[in-house]
Protein backbone atom coordinates (compact mmCIF):
# COMPACT_ATOMS: atom_id res chain seq x y z
CA UNK A 1 0.00 0.00 0.00
CA UNK A 2 2.52 2.37 0.99
CA UNK A 3 4.38 1.91 -2.73
CA UNK A 4 1.25 4.37 -3.46
CA UNK A 5 1.71 6.72 -0.93
CA UNK A 6 3.55 10.66 -2.29
CA UNK A 7 7.02 11.28 -2.18
CA UNK A 8 8.03 13.26 1.09
CA UNK A 9 9.24 16.02 -0.85
CA UNK A 10 5.84 16.05 -2.51
CA UNK A 11 4.54 18.00 0.37
CA UNK A 12 5.47 21.29 1.78
CA UNK A 13 9.28 21.63 2.52
CA UNK A 14 8.18 23.33 5.80
CA UNK A 15 6.32 19.36 6.61
CA UNK A 16 9.13 18.66 8.73
CA UNK A 17 7.86 14.58 8.83
CA UNK A 18 6.35 12.17 6.81
CA UNK A 19 2.37 12.35 7.73
CA UNK A 20 2.41 9.01 9.79
CA UNK A 21 -1.66 8.28 9.91
CA UNK A 22 -3.40 8.00 6.60
CA UNK A 23 -7.64 7.35 6.80
CA UNK A 24 -9.05 5.93 3.64
CA UNK A 25 -12.41 6.55 3.14
CA UNK A 26 -14.27 4.21 0.95
CA UNK A 27 -16.11 5.64 -2.22
CA UNK A 28 -18.80 3.44 -0.63
CA UNK A 29 -18.77 6.35 2.06
CA UNK A 30 -17.50 9.37 0.14
CA UNK A 31 -18.53 10.06 -3.08
CA UNK A 32 -15.39 12.86 -3.08
CA UNK A 33 -12.21 14.02 -1.59
CA UNK A 34 -14.11 16.53 0.56
CA UNK A 35 -16.79 14.52 1.54
CA UNK A 36 -13.59 11.77 2.73
CA UNK A 37 -11.80 14.94 4.72
CA UNK A 38 -15.58 15.57 6.20
CA UNK A 39 -16.08 12.17 7.47
CA UNK A 40 -12.43 11.86 8.76
CA UNK A 41 -12.74 14.72 10.89
CA UNK A 42 -16.10 13.63 12.08
CA UNK A 43 -14.48 10.14 13.27
CA UNK A 44 -12.08 11.56 14.82
CA UNK A 45 -14.26 14.11 16.80
CA UNK A 46 -16.71 11.32 17.36
CA UNK A 47 -13.42 9.13 19.21
CA UNK A 48 -10.87 11.28 20.30
CA UNK A 49 -13.00 14.54 21.01
CA UNK A 50 -10.85 16.18 18.48
CA UNK A 51 -11.90 19.95 18.21
CA UNK A 52 -10.56 22.88 16.09
CA UNK A 53 -9.44 25.45 18.84
CA UNK A 54 -7.35 26.94 15.88
CA UNK A 55 -9.87 27.11 13.79
CA UNK A 56 -8.69 24.30 11.92
CA UNK A 57 -7.40 25.90 8.34
CA UNK A 58 -4.01 26.48 9.61
CA UNK A 59 -0.39 26.42 7.96
CA UNK A 60 1.74 25.33 10.93
CA UNK A 61 4.84 23.09 9.68
CA UNK A 62 3.37 23.64 6.13
CA UNK A 63 0.02 21.63 6.91
CA UNK A 64 -3.35 22.63 5.48
CA UNK A 65 -5.24 22.50 8.72
CA UNK A 66 -4.83 21.54 12.36
CA UNK A 67 -6.64 20.04 15.03
CA UNK A 68 -5.84 18.75 19.15
CA UNK A 69 -7.29 17.27 21.94
CA UNK A 70 -6.61 18.69 25.07
CA UNK A 71 -5.69 18.12 29.18
CA UNK A 72 -5.13 14.37 28.51
CA UNK A 73 -3.22 12.25 31.77
CA UNK A 74 -2.61 15.33 34.14
CA UNK A 75 0.94 13.67 35.88
CA UNK A 76 2.27 15.44 38.88
CA UNK A 77 5.94 15.09 38.96
CA UNK A 78 9.05 16.74 40.96
CA UNK A 79 9.75 17.55 44.29
CA UNK A 80 7.82 20.63 44.38
CA UNK A 81 5.74 19.85 41.15
CA UNK A 82 7.60 21.90 38.50
CA UNK A 83 7.76 19.02 36.00
CA UNK A 84 3.38 18.36 36.85
CA UNK A 85 2.16 18.61 33.10
CA UNK A 86 -0.79 16.89 31.30
CA UNK A 87 -1.08 15.87 27.12
CA UNK A 88 -2.71 16.60 24.00
CA UNK A 89 -3.06 15.04 21.05
CA UNK A 90 -1.85 17.01 18.06
CA UNK A 91 -3.05 16.18 14.40
CA UNK A 92 -1.72 18.10 11.37
CA UNK A 93 -3.66 17.45 8.09
CA UNK A 94 -2.18 17.71 4.48
CA UNK A 95 -4.81 17.82 2.30
CA UNK A 96 -3.83 20.08 -0.81
CA UNK A 97 -0.95 17.48 -2.64
CA UNK A 98 -4.14 14.60 -2.75
CA UNK A 99 -7.48 16.41 -3.17
CA UNK A 100 -7.06 16.91 -6.58
CA UNK A 101 -5.48 13.35 -7.17
CA UNK A 102 -7.53 9.86 -8.20
CA UNK A 103 -8.28 7.67 -5.35
CA UNK A 104 -6.26 4.95 -4.35
CA UNK A 105 -7.24 1.31 -6.05
CA UNK A 106 -6.86 -1.49 -4.44
CA UNK A 107 -8.11 -5.39 -3.93
CA UNK A 108 -10.66 -4.10 -1.71
CA UNK A 109 -12.18 -0.82 -3.83
CA UNK A 110 -11.14 2.75 -3.92
CA UNK A 111 -10.27 5.20 -1.75
CA UNK A 112 -10.00 8.54 -0.89
CA UNK A 113 -6.82 9.12 0.88
CA UNK A 114 -6.42 11.60 4.00
CA UNK A 115 -2.77 11.96 5.15
CA UNK A 116 -2.73 13.21 8.81
CA UNK A 117 0.45 14.02 10.98
CA UNK A 118 -0.20 12.99 14.55
CA UNK A 119 2.09 13.24 17.84
CA UNK A 120 1.64 12.64 21.65
CA UNK A 121 3.12 15.17 23.50
CA UNK A 122 3.35 17.23 26.46
CA UNK A 123 0.85 19.83 26.49
CA UNK A 124 0.56 22.81 29.34
CA UNK A 125 2.18 24.25 30.97
CA UNK A 126 3.95 25.52 28.05
CA UNK A 127 6.98 26.09 29.62
CA UNK A 128 7.42 22.19 29.80
CA UNK A 129 6.26 21.56 25.83
CA UNK A 130 6.56 19.41 24.52
CA UNK A 131 8.86 17.25 26.19
CA UNK A 132 9.68 16.06 29.81
CA UNK A 133 12.37 13.10 29.57
CA UNK A 134 10.90 11.57 32.89
CA UNK A 135 7.44 11.07 32.23
CA UNK A 136 5.77 7.73 32.93
CA UNK A 137 3.02 8.63 30.22
CA UNK A 138 5.15 10.15 27.13
CA UNK A 139 8.88 10.28 28.14
CA UNK A 140 12.02 8.30 27.65
CA UNK A 141 10.75 5.47 30.16
CA UNK A 142 9.06 2.01 30.42
CA UNK A 143 11.26 0.72 27.83
CA UNK A 144 12.06 3.80 25.59
CA UNK A 145 15.12 4.75 27.80
CA UNK A 146 17.75 4.50 24.93
CA UNK A 147 15.65 7.64 23.06
CA UNK A 148 17.27 9.84 25.46
CA UNK A 149 20.01 12.50 24.87
CA UNK A 150 21.26 14.16 27.10
CA UNK A 151 22.12 17.32 25.52
CA UNK A 152 18.36 17.10 24.10
CA UNK A 153 17.18 16.97 27.80
CA UNK A 154 13.08 17.98 27.94
CA UNK A 155 13.73 19.94 24.34
CA UNK A 156 12.52 18.59 20.97
CA UNK A 157 14.90 16.15 19.09
CA UNK A 158 14.54 14.43 15.77
CA UNK A 159 15.47 10.80 17.58
CA UNK A 160 12.48 11.45 19.94
CA UNK A 161 9.89 12.84 17.57
CA UNK A 162 9.89 10.37 14.67
CA UNK A 163 10.54 7.46 17.55
CA UNK A 164 8.60 8.83 20.40
CA UNK A 165 5.68 11.17 20.01
CA UNK A 166 4.72 10.01 16.58
CA UNK A 167 4.57 6.20 17.46
CA UNK A 168 2.63 7.31 20.73
CA UNK A 169 0.17 9.66 18.41
CA UNK A 170 -0.52 6.66 16.37
CA UNK A 171 -1.14 4.38 19.39
CA UNK A 172 -3.22 7.28 20.93
CA UNK A 173 -5.24 7.55 18.05
CA UNK A 174 -6.03 3.88 17.00
CA UNK A 175 -6.25 2.16 20.37
CA UNK A 176 -6.64 5.35 23.18
CA UNK A 177 -3.61 4.14 24.83
CA UNK A 178 0.30 5.10 25.36
CA UNK A 179 2.58 2.14 25.79
CA UNK A 180 0.07 -0.30 25.61
CA UNK A 181 -1.80 1.79 29.34
CA UNK A 182 -5.16 3.28 28.82
CA UNK A 183 -5.27 7.13 28.62
CA UNK A 184 -8.40 7.98 30.33
CA UNK A 185 -11.24 9.58 28.70
CA UNK A 186 -9.68 8.71 25.27
CA UNK A 187 -11.56 5.95 22.81
CA UNK A 188 -9.53 4.88 20.08
CA UNK A 189 -11.07 4.59 16.34
CA UNK A 190 -10.98 0.93 17.12
CA UNK A 191 -14.60 1.79 19.39
CA UNK A 192 -16.30 2.53 15.93
CA UNK A 193 -15.53 -0.99 14.52
CA UNK A 194 -19.07 -1.89 15.21
CA UNK A 195 -20.33 1.03 13.31
CA UNK A 196 -18.11 0.47 10.10
CA UNK A 197 -15.94 -2.28 8.10
CA UNK A 198 -12.39 -1.10 9.19
CA UNK A 199 -8.82 -2.50 8.78
CA UNK A 200 -5.46 -1.11 10.26
CA UNK A 201 -2.47 -1.65 10.09
CA UNK A 202 0.61 -0.09 11.84
CA UNK A 203 3.65 -0.29 10.10
CA UNK A 204 7.77 0.18 12.01
CA UNK A 205 10.05 2.50 10.82
CA UNK A 206 12.33 -0.65 8.94
CA UNK A 207 9.10 -1.58 6.96
CA UNK A 208 8.86 1.88 5.98
CA UNK A 209 10.11 3.87 2.61
CA UNK A 210 13.49 6.09 3.16
CA UNK A 211 12.11 8.93 2.89
CA UNK A 212 9.22 8.36 5.54
CA UNK A 213 11.03 10.08 8.66
CA UNK A 214 8.74 9.06 11.54
CA UNK A 215 8.70 6.17 13.32
CA UNK A 216 5.50 4.52 12.67
CA UNK A 217 3.16 4.86 10.31
CA UNK A 218 -0.72 3.62 10.22
CA UNK A 219 -2.93 2.91 7.51
CA UNK A 220 -6.79 2.77 8.85
CA UNK A 221 -9.28 1.77 5.93
CA UNK A 222 -12.81 2.87 6.08
CA UNK A 223 -14.74 0.65 3.73
CA UNK A 224 -18.29 0.67 4.54
CA UNK A 225 -21.35 0.62 7.15
CA UNK A 226 -22.20 -2.77 8.75
CA UNK A 227 -25.94 -2.79 8.55
CA UNK A 228 -27.96 -3.32 11.40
Amino acid sequence: MIHMFPQKDQFPSSAPRYPNLWMLVSKELASNYRQALKFVIERLEETVDMYDDYGYFHTAEGCDAVGRRRGLQYVEMGENGEFTHDHSLHYRFYTQLLKGQQPLKNDQGEFFPIAISVHFEVDRPSELHPYVDDCPICGCTGGYEDLFEEEFRNRSSKLKNEHLHDPFGVEATLYGTVKNKKIPLLNGLNTLEDQFEMTFEVMEDERLRGDMNTGALAIVQFHQRKEG
